[in-house]
């Protein structure tokens, strides 16, 4: 009985995705938003660490204003991604981008919750590594942000 009603309950949320001239439009636009505003938090800790602005400000404390903004939006984009995977399924299962948008929006979030953020965090840290911190964080997210326009061209 639990199973039919799960089953009814996505085929419901997907229906109400595919069959309503609002829903799927509305939800990339919160996962573009979402995006925008993710990147943009993560890309401003970034550039401050290559040195290309905020200078008046330190990484820890930009970070620290910028950090609540960053998740907020990307768990805003993590489900509203998942309910646009829900409403084509087939359509991304065999999309060959998708798949790598994945792993490297996987890598990109460990990435930045860990070695990112410890570096962001350090009172002085080594001018280099800074560097190198911020331009992985920034290749990795570029390419999420690729994938996500890649995926929908290629089907």
């Amino acid at each position: 009985m639990q199973y039919i009603r799960e089953m009814l309950l996505q085929n419901a949320f997907i229906d109400a995705l595919n069959d309503t001239e609002w829903a799927f439009p509305l939800a990339e636009c919160v996962h573009i938003g979402g995006f925008a505003i993710g990147v943009g938090s993560i890309a401003l800790v970034d550039f401050r660490m290559l040195n290309l602005g905020l200078r008046h400000e330190t990484t820890a404390r930009i970070l620290r204003y910028t950090e609540l903004w960053t998740v907020a939006a990307l768990v805003f984009v993590l489900f509203s991604g998942a309910a646009l995977f829900l409403s084509q399924v087939g359509i991304y299962l065999i999309n060959p981008i998708f798949p790598i948008k994945m792993y490297v929006l996987l890598a990109a979030l460990i990435y930045n919750f860990t070695l990112h953020r410890k570096v962001a965090l350090m009172e002085k840290p080594p001018p280099a590594l800074s560097k190198v911190v911020a331009i992985v964080s920034l290749l990795l997210w570029v390419a999420v942000v690729f994938g996500g326009i890649f995926t929908g061209f290629l089907e």
